[in-house]
């Protein structure tokens, strides 16, 4: 018996998407979500808001997110908490309440020197 072939994954396809048209004198903002996770007072609420939700992964998404914006690498360096620490908040790892702690202690001071 000859091998069955399989067809391969399916191509993603834009041409069902209707295409939206604007007014001509549309008022059109650039939006740089970068510019509100670098923002310490958003992240605060959207942190405490996390935690009266009861959603851990939301804090650790966040706090990710803020240090993605903040350069990852340069606030390892300027806070003195080696980088390993900082991948431990991911969300493959489970990180300690100390490294949580930690982590937001430093952004602050950092952020505030």
């Amino acid at each position: 018996m000859g091998k069955i072939k399989t067809s391969g994954k399916q191509k993603k396809s834009s041409k069902s998407i209707e295409t939206v048209r604007l007014k001509k004198r549309a008022k059109v903002e650039e939006f740089s979500p970068t510019v509100e996770l670098a923002d310490e007072n958003f992240i605060g609420r959207v942190i405490l808001e996390c935690l009266k939700n009861n959603d851990p992964e939301g804090v650790i998404e966040v706090i990710e997110a803020h240090l993605e914006a903040i350069n990852k690498l340069r606030f390892s360096r300027e806070a003195g908490i080696p980088r390993s620490t900082l991948y431990y908040l991911s969300k493959r790892k489970n990180p300690t309440l100390r490294t949580l702690a930690r982590t937001v202690h430093e952004i602050t001071a950092i952020c505030y020197a």
